[in-house]
């Protein structure tokens, strides 16, 4: 069971502003969301996807309104066009609301209703860029589900030689050049990739692209680096959306891994220094944050005792974990908290301790992760108290998969021709 931090239900949550061009929010839009609704059960909480739900089938008198959200355009404004009355369109709002943040509408989504003959909506849909559904169904039990795409991942690889910069590297070699930032990002610890370039290296990536039939849906996703530098060869293996692992390799000697609270999400932000992007100062980051979407699992990265379950300031909804020896963990911004989990428990590595979301001083869904020693918090890229196991049999296995992606990579980059 999961005790929901997010949108609550109810009009003083949700403000509905017209779609613009920036995802950023207006400062007077980012605010605490924090609620205190409770999922009922840990099913409940979860995504589902087609298959796993069934579409209302509608009925003969209805009609299909859609539209595609234009740039100014807002949800109630939509609704308006559609022809719902004020009143029934703040149903909407909130039951949409009660899933996706309403105040990151943006161009390009796409929303549609089931219109009975008396006007009234049956559903109503949102579909938003990452090719997920909101979708309500009204009647005499009110349901919501957000609804996920059947996905298939394509994979690629690219092949470049900095000349000037990686950014230009990558955009002369038709790699996605948003890599450029995620390689800074994860050797942000180990060294300054931009001082460490002085023209010449060699870059090898791979990654995947998500296909919903011939839409590319989301960003895409960096599996696998291998950079050659001056000093040695690197090879990053990022984890999968089945593992947490991140492993960095040098001349085939492990160097550093690193174990995430979210499965296959991306690092967005760095420890250290940063404009911050609702207070527009700068000001000390300190922790990581992943992209990720509303409601993802988030995990104990190592063993501990549940510490504190609750709010805090500007950190929204939070778990804190301790892990003895003055070392703890927070997980921040989240949506639910698992009411499974009490004060004091001990839980392992692994455990579900809530989902990912947008409470707190934050601008769009992600998590904030924490490590922090003697109550100083450090950098968890370099953080060794809470290394995972780096046993010979695991650097053994990475090592392993290490010569699975390059053999594919050459695969893929020989198909090219």
């Amino acid at each position: 069971m999961f005790a929901a931090g997010g949108i609550a239900i109810g009009l003083s949550y949700l403000v509905d502003t017209p779609a613009e061009h920036v995802t950023a929010l207006p400062d007077t839009a980012k605010t605490d969301q924090s609620g205190d609704n409770l999922i009922a059960d840990d099913q409940n909480a979860s995504v589902e996807t087609d298959a796993d739900f069934e579409k209302p089938t509608a009925a003969k008198d209805t009609e299909t309104w859609s539209q595609v959200v234009g740039m100014g355009d807002s949800l109630s404004g939509l609704l308006a066009k559609a022809g719902l009355d004020t009143e029934t369109s703040r149903e909407v709002i909130l039951a949409i609301g009660s899933e996706f943040d309403v105040r990151h509408l943006k161009p390009g989504h796409r929303l549609a209703l089931e219109l009975s003959d008396d006007g009234l909506p049956q559903t109503a849909t949102l579909e938003i860029d990452d090719g997920s559904r909101i979708q309500a169904t009204f009647g005499k039990a009110p349901t919501v589900q957000r609804l996920e795409p059947e996905l298939v991942s394509v994979r690629h690889a690219g092949e470049a030689t900095v000349n000037s910069s990686i950014f230009a590297a990558l955009d002369g070699a038709g790699i996605p050049t948003r890599f450029a930032t995620d390689l800074e990002l994860i050797l942000g610890e180990t060294f300054d990739l931009r001082t460490q370039l002085a023209g010449g290296e060699h870059i090898r990536l791979m990654w995947r692209e998500h296909h919903s039939g011939d839409r590319v849906v989301g960003d895409p996703t960096i599996d696998f680096a291998q950079l050659d530098l001056a000093d040695g060869r690197y090879e990053i293996l990022w984890p999968d959306d089945n593992s947490r692992r991140t492993t960095i390799f040098k001349d085939g000697e492990l160097l550093q891994t690193f174990d995430q609270p979210i499965r296959g999400a991306r690092l967005s932000s760095a420890f250290g220094l940063r404009m911050h992007p609702v207070h527009g100062t700068v000001r000390m980051h300190s922790g990581l944050d992943f992209a990720t979407r509303q409601g993802a699992a988030v995990e104990a990265t190592q063993r501990g005792t549940v510490l504190f379950m609750g709010k805090r300031s500007g950190y929204g909804t939070v778990v804190e974990l301790d892990h003895g020896n003055g070392v703890q963990t927070l997980y921040a911004h989240l949506s639910a908290m698992n009411e499974k989990l009490e004060i004091g428990q001990q839980i392992e590595a692994g455990t579900p301790i809530g989902r990912a979301g947008s409470t707190g001083t934050s601008t769009a869904p992600h998590l904030h992760y924490e490590i922090r020693v003697d109550g100083t918090p450090v950098s968890p890229l370099a953080d060794t108290h809470l290394h995972g196991s780096s046993s010979r049999a695991r650097t053994k296995n990475s090592l392993s998969l290490v010569g699975e992606m390059q053999t594919e990579l050459d695969r893929l980059l020989a198909s090219r021709g």
